[in-house]
């Protein structure tokens, strides 16, 4: 039911759904009612979308259940760690990545005779190449989120916003 009351609320439903019922605390389903308001969404894909999300972050490995305070520590591990490769990653290149087609060609050039397509797909497909792509995108996606133009949603990724 979308709505804090108990009454039906009957819609046209794909025939490829089912009904699963839950049977939370009044206080809960008003909170998760109030929650998906926020958001825009009705109650089911609310909870259906938390459940697809806990999902993945099971799946993952990642724990589930955590204090805040653990929470909060291990965020700050990470930022720490991530501070520090940010640091040694500046250092070590002036705060500029650079690929040198040469380097690249030297390395996957060995004894035996390869077309261009082989050379191209050795290429792609080294973790220099894939790393410094990644780091590109995501820096690009950041700076299209900045400006409005993408946004994330955890548990689903990146996608264009509406209208662009």
């Amino acid at each position: 039911m979308d709505s804090p009351s108990d009454g039906p609320d009957f819609q046209t439903l794909h025939e490829n759904t089912t009904r699963a019922e839950l049977f939370p605390a009044k206080q809960h389903k008003e909170e998760w009612w109030e929650e998906a308001g926020h958001e825009g969404s009705s109650l089911s894909r609310y909870l259906y979308d938390l459940i697809q999300e806990a999902r993945m972050y099971r799946d993952s490995g990642a724990p589930f259940i955590q204090t805040q305070d653990q929470t909060v520590k291990q965020l700050q591990n990470k930022i720490d760690d991530l501070e520090d490769q940010l640091d040694d990653a500046r250092q070590a290149s002036d705060g500029r990545t650079h690929l040198s087609i040469d380097d690249l060609v030297t390395r996957v050039l060995d004894q035996k005779y390869q077309s261009l397509d082989e050379l191209t797909e050795r290429i792609s497909a080294s973790d220099d190449v894939a790393q410094h792509l990644q780091r590109q995108i995501e820096n690009r996606l950041y700076t299209l989120a900045e400006n409005g133009r993408v946004e994330f949603q955890r548990g689903h990724g990146w996608r264009l916003n509406e209208g662009n």
